[in-house]
């Protein structure tokens, strides 16, 4: 048994699995549910060649998971994905990828890093959670980024209103703003990243799997500090709105970030 290397990538906003599945005749009841899978024969029809032990995870946040993949497969695969109408966004894959390895042992058995004193015994589940967390922990920094993004923008206002004037006009503050807004909403979906799917809850050794390679990646302890600068993002925004404007350019200010954010929230809470 070889070492098993998954490599994920963000390769855009979202991912419409479905229309995927619909591409490729997969029946979602059975394959499809907040990722799809390629086994190693669908991998074998895109590569044009034996793929054992390989395999490709698609989840509709945007990244891909690639089991046992170099470098020239996963551009077969993504030029692949280009047929079915999916174009990958090269500018998100650059920034937001990473890389894992776990480590075989004897016969059957396996680390989930280097030097880890936990082993387990391979089963097919384990590519399916070890893929699962990595395209967590790249999608999470993905976030990380975005909300540090957002903070520099907003926290402007902070010195604006320190000094006691702003000197941004209401569209350049309704746009900042709605920056906020929309990732605060975007946040109602990207709590789910924490969870531990359903599939990955069939036995002990499962449930193991999940929370010790998500502790690995640090994802509670950064979700953590997401939320902490969340409720920075709110104090900043909320500080501004009662800041002593005209009532009327308050209420025009507010009707443009409704107008600027509705889109974003429409399309997570109605999709």
């Amino acid at each position: 048994m070889e070492k098993i290397l998954i490599n994920t990538y963000k390769i855009a906003a979202r991912l419409l699995l479905a229309r995927i599945a619909g591409f490729m005749n997969l029946r979602q009841d059975v394959r499809w549910r907040d990722y799809l899978k390629f086994d190693e024969v669908e991998v074998e029809k895109i590569l044009k060649y034996a793929s054992a032990a390989k395999a490709v995870y698609l989840y509709k946040y945007g990244c891909v998971s690639f089991i046992n993949f170099n470098q020239d497969e996963v551009s077969v695969f993504l030029d692949y994905l280009g047929t079915l109408y999916i174009e990958p966004n090269y500018e998100l894959l650059s920034r937001f990828n990473e890389t894992h390895e776990m480590i075989p042992l004897s016969e059957g058995e396996l680390i989930l890093w280097e030097g880890d004193d936990v082993v387990f015994q391979y089963q097919p589940y384990v590519d399916d959670v070890a893929a699962a967390v990595l395209a967590k922990s790249t999608e999470l920094y993905n976030i990380e980024r975005d909300l540090s993004q957002v903070l520099d923008e907003v926290g402007k206002f902070i010195v604006w209103l320190n000094k006691g004037y702003l000197r941004a006009n209401t569209k350049k503050v309704a746009s900042t703003l709605a920056q906020g807004i929309r990732f605060k909403y975007r946040s109602i979906e990207s709590v789910r990243l924490l969870d531990r799917p359903s599939e990955f809850n069939r036995n002990h050794e499962s449930r193991l799997l999940f929370d010790r390679l998500c502790g690995y990646f640090e994802l509670n302890k950064r979700y953590e500090a997401l939320a902490n600068q969340m409720n920075i993002l709110d104090s900043i925004t909320g500080e501004y709105f009662s800041f002593g404007t005209k009532q009327s350019e308050q209420r025009l200010l507010l009707f443009e970030i409704v107008l600027l954010a509705s889109f974003p929230l429409m399309h997570i809470l109605f999709q």
